[in-house]
């Protein structure tokens, strides 16, 4: 069947995309959208946020680092506990407040001149940006039989990717016109959002409940003997300092080794690269991702996350930069859906928002990403930066690796 297939382009994808998306049900077809539209709003001032922060409060490369590290790390905290309200109250609402933090919180980030007010802006939209992760995938999972779970898994990363992909890109080219209007148009895209998930009657946005979660404290307890699960997530977490905000150390270091022209520049080739490579791959890629394969699948994804920072530290022109970004990317492809099917493995029904709040915790790494990395370009040879990033990087991945052999023992 393989053979029979037309050649990829962006048009043919389209067609594998878009029927896919409307053989499910309203709640899942919406929470596809939505899923789009958010990623889309995030991502346009991704590629920004660092210089904007330096522009807007004079801080240096390393202050940025560490007040960014300091936002997702408390975020990352309190979604946690969000994981565990996920479980116990009505996910459509919970989305919606969400959507409607995020926005304002993105508005407000332009009127904001205090180091203190910044602070608890950015709080507010890295925890609103990671409940509503944690939340979307529990409707995806109780919404889907098993079976078919893996398939809209991986069609919900395609389309969030493609978000990922063509977000910066706008991003960088607005900014070229007018500073702020990014942050502005993203708070209106995730604002306009919520009508549609209003739209979703209350009746279909959750089924009912199995059972009656059970306390905080106790939850913690069974998220704590989950040694799979601790395993895995100490593994993400490593490996999210790598490719979880890996735009705002590429930025930071083109910043430290260039000016600010020839840095958005880069970032804006690299991102294309990353668009094109992503629209093209990752659908594909992610069809032929199964449970029982996922530890051999993060060892490559891993492999390919080490080529591509050891093609960075050496890159002397933007052709070299966009080949490594290439392979980066293809790493990044299958890690990130490898991830999500392996919780969604381990998951008990009554406890699958807790589950993806406890791996959420791996998105410490992405706290950490600007504190090291900014500590790194400050006090050691640029390009020391990426050659430590490979190591965590293979850290992670031996960690991921060794958690899958757990559940494979424990299956077989």
């Amino acid at each position: 069947m393989l053979a029979k297939r037309p050649a990829r382009t962006p048009q043919n994808l389209n067609k594998d995309i878009y029927p896919a998306v409307a053989t499910y049900s309203l709640v899942i077809r919406r929470l596809m959208i939505v899923s789009l539209t958010i990623v889309v709003s995030r991502a346009i001032t991704s590629p920004l946020l660092t210089l904007f922060l330096s522009e807007k409060l004079g801080l240096n490369q390393q202050d940025v680092g560490l007040l960014l590290g300091i936002a997702v790390f408390i975020a990352t905290l309190l979604a946690l506990y969000g994981g565990y309200i996920i479980d116990r109250l009505e996910k459509r609402r919970l989305l919606i407040l969400t959507m409607l933090s995020s926005a304002i919180g993105l508005v407000l980030l332009t009127f904001a001149e205090n180091l203190y007010l910044t602070t608890t802006l950015l709080i507010v939209t890295e925890t609103a940006s990671a409940l509503f992760l944690i939340g979307s995938k529990a409707i995806l999972s109780e919404n889907l039989p098993l079976g078919q779970r893996a398939k809209a898994f991986s069609l919900r990363y395609t389309l969030t990717n493609i978000g990922y992909a063509t977000g910066p890109m706008l991003g960088v080219i607005i900014a070229g016109v007018y500073p702020v209007a990014p942050f502005l148009i993203a708070g209106a895209i995730s604002f306009f959002s919520v009508f549609l998930m209003i739209g979703i009657p209350k009746d279909s946005a959750q089924t009912p409940t199995i059972g009656h979660p059970q306390s905080f404290l106790k939850t913690l307890i069974t998220l704590k003997n989950d040694r799979t699960l601790i395993m895995f997530t100490c593994g993400c977490l490593l490996s999210t300092v790598v490719h979880g905000r890996f735009t705002f150390y590429l930025s930071q270091y083109l910043l430290i080794t260039g000016d600010s022209r020839h840095a958005l520049d880069t970032m804006a080739a690299l991102l294309a690269c990353n668009a094109i490579s992503v629209i093209l791959l990752q659908y594909q890629i992610g069809r032929f991702l199964k449970r029982e394969q996922l530890r051999y699948w993060i060892a490559v994804g891993t492999g390919l996350f080490i080529a591509g920072l050891i093609g960075f530290s050496l890159a002397d022109s933007l052709l070299s930069w966009c080949v490594a970004m290439f392979i980066f990317t293809l790493g990044e492809m299958i890690i990130y859906p490898a991830e999500f099917l392996f919780v969604d493995t381990l998951a008990p029904e009554e406890l699958r928002g807790s589950y993806y709040g406890a791996q959420n915790l791996a998105a410490l790494g992405g706290a950490l990403s600007p504190v090291i990395c900014g500590f790194l370009l400050m006090h050691t040879p640029a390009a020391t930066m990426f050659y430590a990033l490979s190591a965590l990087a293979a850290m992670g991945g031996s960690l991921c690796f060794m958690a899958g052999r757990r559940v494979a023992v424990q299956q077989n």
